[in-house]
């Protein structure tokens, strides 16, 4: 069983003893790898804690997959629709065999019930949480920008120095002889 430590805390601002009593009270479900562990547009108040093993988190939209994560051993996912409600935003499917600890609603309402600011202990760990994952994925977002902007700027580059050549028309070349080899196909 994953036990809170000084050292590896799960939710930052319980305190040590309600974090590990919040853990040993969570169920705990095993999963075989390739395993569906939770469906996108799923209503299901629950967060999740991997205590061993990994899982791959992915959208579906139309035909296509989307990867989105990959989250191990010691973390969560399940938090947003905790919070707010809402069904699943994605996907969750084992990629290995891993055991989780499921903190459903009767877990904390139980805990809620013995301190009332346990509430509010837990929302503000679970916020902390969301703040880190957004700074993360803001992260990611300044990386493709600038790795669009550095294609757009090669582009431009590609484009002015193709102007220069002989024929400066090159794109209709390249697209008549690109028509050609599929008329040959």
């Amino acid at each position: 069983m994953v036990t809170a430590t000084q050292t590896t805390r799960f939710l930052p601002f319980l305190d040590l003893a309600e974090e590990t009593a919040l853990l040993a009270s969570a169920p705990v479900k095993s999963f075989d790898r390739g395993q569906l562990v939770l469906d996108q547009n799923v209503l299901l108040r629950a967060i999740f804690l991997i205590e061993e093993g990994s899982v791959r988190v992915e959208r579906r939209d139309q035909d296509q997959t989307v990867p989105l994560a990959v989250l191990e051993s010691g973390e969560f996912f399940g938090e947003m629709s905790y919070v707010d409600g809402s069904p699943t935003s994605a996907r969750v499917i084992a990629d290995m065999p891993t055991r989780l600890r499921v903190i459903d609603e009767a877990t904390v309402n139980d805990l809620i019930t013995r301190d009332p600011a346990f509430a509010g202990r837990l929302y503000h760990s679970i916020a902390a949480i969301l703040a880190e994952r957004l700074r993360l994925t803001s992260m990611h977002l300044d990386c493709l920008i600038e790795g669009i902007d550095f294609y757009s700027q090669t582009r431009a580059e590609i484009e002015a120095a193709a102007a220069k050549l002989p024929g400066s028309d090159w794109r209709t070349g390249l697209v008549a002889t690109v028509l050609e080899r599929e008329r040959k196909s």
